[in-house]
């Protein structure tokens, strides 16, 4: 009877995620039939070779477990957060700008990216899921960072990301120099059906996952699913097929699905820290009214709207968010707000480029040569 069940619940769910998805890129993304069908987990040394960098780090969390980071560049620290269902590796385009003139950490929290899922305190070979809450999430980052001996910093949260570094902020208003919520989770909102359709059917999709539930899931992340590229496509499905994350997954979920229906209890008006709330206004996954609900609790915040972007800003729309921060870091007009882009022409130059006689008679020349020569 069991087996009928995962059966017809695959069916369904091909049935219906046919007419939602790209099936031609699920299946081309996934390692085999049995991976493109859901059954498969991918082993740790398979997706470790596959999806490390030159600069991936681990070090041993208080549960012994093994918490994959990236570490690279010099000056002012940065400290970016995922979300639910992605990874570090979806800071790639800020960390290879960032790295410029930053040190920049990214870190893959448990039951993500080459992290994985927790295992059992008391037998190392067995995984226990049931250990992804949130409190040990946030537990793990905030013991991450005291291990890494990484003091001042600015602060990067994506989705529920963000919801984990407005609770550190809250908690530790001396060590965040900054931060930035990225269509932050925290508020009360609609469940995405995507989570509802992990977590109900739980005693199924612990086992069962087709990777079509994973495009489905990306797709509801962005505002213009075809910027999805094939590597991001790949990788994802990957990730998420590793040892033990089909229940990962879903423990996560299920996390993120308690902090939407009910809302967090933190205060976070009390955030101290000056605050760069960046919201894309096609947000289908989260709620793109909080943008403003969240600007207004925080007292030192600015509000930032892509248009046509989904929840995932820094993949989306990479380079025009990445910049937009560095301006904030440095307590400059964002490009965005400002109408000017970031490859936008100074005023000198924008002055430099008028036909100023025209504009102010013959004597514009003769006064700007009594400027230069006093």
């Amino acid at each position: 009877m069991a087996k009928f069940g995962i059966k017809l619940f695959i069916l369904l769910s091909f049935a219906w995620l046919t007419a939602c998805t790209n099936m031609g890129a699920a299946s081309k993304a996934s390692t085999s039939l049995s991976s493109f069908l859901g059954f498969s987990e991918l082993p740790d040394w398979y997706v470790k070779k596959k999806y490390s960098y030159p600069d991936s780090f681990y070090r041993e969390n208080d549960f012994g477990l093994n918490i994959h980071y990236r570490e690279a560049g010099e000056g002012p620290t940065v400290v970016l957060l995922h979300g639910e269902l992605t990874s570090l590796h979806a800071w790639e385009a800020w960390f290879d700008i960032l790295k410029q003139d930053f040190h920049v950490v990214a870190i893959d929290l448990p039951g993500a990216g080459l992290t994985g899922t927790p295992r059992c305190i008391d037998d190392p070979e067995d995984i226990c899921a049931s250990n992804i809450t949130r409190d040990y999430l946030a537990h793990t980052f905030t013991y991450l960072l005291e291990d890494l001996s990484i003091d001042k910093f600015h602060l990067v949260g994506s989705s529920f990301g963000g919801y984990l570094s407005a609770l550190y902020a809250i908690n530790n208003p001396n060590r965040v120099e900054s931060l930035t919520l990225i269509s932050p989770l925290g508020l009360q909102q609609d469940v995405p059906f995507m989570v509802n359709y992990l977590t109900n059917a739980n005693f199924i999709t612990e086992l069962v996952q087709p990777a079509s539930v994973i495009t489905t899931v990306i797709d509801d992340n962005f505002a213009d699913p075809n910027k999805v590229t094939p590597e991001t496509l790949k990788r994802t499905i990957h990730l998420a097929q590793t040892d033990g994350a089909h229940e990962g997954n879903v423990r996560f979920l299920t996390a993120v699905k308690e902090l939407m229906q009910r809302g967090s209890t933190a205060d976070f008006a009390s955030i101290e820290t000056k605050t760069l709330l960046m919201w894309g206004d096609t947000d289908k996954w989260g709620d793109a009214k909080h943008g403003d609900n969240w600007n207004k609790m925080i007292n030192e915040s600015q509000l930032v709207e892509y248009d046509n972007i989904g929840h995932l800003s820094m993949i989306e729309h990479a380079e025009d968010s990445v910049y937009d921060f560095i301006a904030f870091v440095n307590d400059e007009p964002l490009p965005t707000i400002e109408g000017l882009g970031r490859d936008s022409f100074t005023i000198q130059e924008a002055i430099e480029g008028l036909d100023q006689e025209s504009l102010f008679g013959p004597e514009a020349g003769e006064l700007e040569e009594m400027d230069d020569n006093p």
